[in-house]
């Protein structure tokens, strides 16, 4: 069996069990491990997302490992642009036609067979490094009754959450799992000037712009989906705007801590140099008590936004859920991975009826059937299948067979910046 015979078995089957069984049968194999480090490290970066025509090799090639140590020259930036793409496109042709599939995947960064980063590592301990990344904390009264006052609101974005890494005067932008967010160089400027020389890494989120509107999230991650999948065009990609919250030192960053406090990072943001008005810091009001916050809270949820972060002023940034900073919201909503399709009846026969979900810990299971678009139901099931998706919800309850499972749910978006669902811990 070839690698890329071994990842269509891997997506054949949809139990994390069978997959981590697999892979640890074939565990030996050090091109295999190359392959999957190469696919799902988020620090490791081709700047290439789309695949150039190239005329597959009838023979038997090169060998993909030697292929493999060759794709370093675009990581490490050796070469680059139409010389870049020229590199690739002679590696896809000296391969096998089978291996050439595998090196599509690995330009990508998705295997396309269900294998996250926790399942390598399941096999390989430590094999990948975990993509930092501070959460917020779902309402829960015991934590913001610790929040200490004053204290600050923001407004919650509707959008899409992203990183800019600047290093060395070069900008990288990543989604929350540590995909590159293909921007054709839009906001690079913005964000060098942000950085003023320094090797930082902003917080925030994407929105998109249209007639000098920010349209709905729907719309709005449609579009920026198409930068995580590299084929946004230069109109759509002219129309991001971002809004940032946070500024953490790249060397902290990469550790998973910085131990100076929110306030401090806060106003070293708003005292870099101001970048165009491509770039926003989040709207921010001091409170003085929990009472004010939810004015605040209420206020928001009247002009039609979906809500706020309360944050604590001494909130260090670290690589995990912060308990100091809490989101309250109007609905509730989570994230689940899609493990199953079930095929429409009626009108939407021939068309996907709805999504078979779970939460990561396969103990919330839910069929999630309204919410989508009949553009969204003709797909083809690949594009939803092993991906995450936002679903929202009115409450979380026991179904006919005593599971965890939802009230009500309703399909937003397919989260193309995320990788991992919500565990039930995750989901209220």
């Amino acid at each position: 069996m070839n690698l890329n015979e071994l990842f269509e078995t891997l997506a054949s089957d949809n139990s994390r069990i069978f997959k981590t069984d697999l892979l640890k049968k074939h565990a030996s194999n050090e091109t295999l491990k190359k392959v999957v480090f190469f696919a799902l490290d988020p620090f490791t970066n081709f700047y290439i997302r789309k695949i150039p025509a190239y005329t597959p090799n009838q023979g038997e090639g090169i060998s993909l490992n030697f292929a493999l140590d060759s794709l370093g020259d675009l990581s490490k930036r050796l070469v680059t642009g139409n010389a870049g793409i020229a590199h690739l496109k002679s590696n896809l042709e000296a391969v096998s036609a089978d291996d050439a599939k595998v090196l599509e995947r690995v330009i990508k960064k998705d295997l396309k067979c269900g294998v996250s980063i926790s399942t390598a590592n399941a096999v390989w301990k430590d094999l990948i490094a975990e993509y930092p990344c501070m959460l917020c904390s779902a309402f829960d009264k015991k934590l913001v009754e610790k929040i200490k006052f004053p204290a600050l609101v923001q407004k919650k974005e509707d959008g899409m959450r992203f990183n800019a890494i600047v290093v060395n005067g070069s900008v990288d932008f990543r989604s929350r799992n540590g995909k590159e967010i293909a921007l054709l160089g839009n906001l690079e400027e913005d964000f060098l000037a942000l950085a003023n020389g320094r090797n930082m890494v902003f917080d925030g989120e994407l929105l998109v712009e249209v007639d000098g509107k920010i349209v709905d999230r729907q719309t709005g991650n449609g579009i920026l989906n198409k930068a995580n999948k590299g084929t946004i065009s230069g109109v759509e990609a002219s129309m991001v705007r971002a809004t940032v919250w946070d500024m953490i030192p790249y060397e902290d960053f990469v550790k998973g801590v910085s131990n100076v406090p929110y306030i401090e990072r806060w106003n070293a943001l708003l005292g870099s140099p101001a970048p165009s008005d491509k770039v926003n810091f989040v709207e921010t009001i001091h409170v003085a008590s929990l009472e004010a916050a939810e004015i605040q809270f209420r206020h928001y949820l009247d002009d039609g936004f979906e809500g706020i972060i309360l944050k604590d002023i001494s909130a260090i940034w670290e690589n995990k859920r912060s308990k100091k900073q809490v989101k309250f919201k109007g609905e509730e909503e989570c994230d689940l991975k899609v493990v199953g399709i079930q095929p429409g009846t009626g009108k939407y026969e021939g068309m996907i009826g709805a999504l078979l979900c779970e939460s990561a810990d396969g103990v919330l299971k839910v069929d999630v059937g309204s919410g989508f678009k009949d553009e969204d139901r003709k797909k083809d099931p690949k594009e939803y299948l092993y991906k995450i998706i936002a679903v929202k919800y009115n409450m979380r309850i026991k179904n006919k067979q005593g599971e965890e499972s939802l009230f009500l749910p309703v399909f937003v978006e397919v989260r193309e910046d995320k990788d991992v669902a919500d565990s039930i811990g995750d989901i209220k």
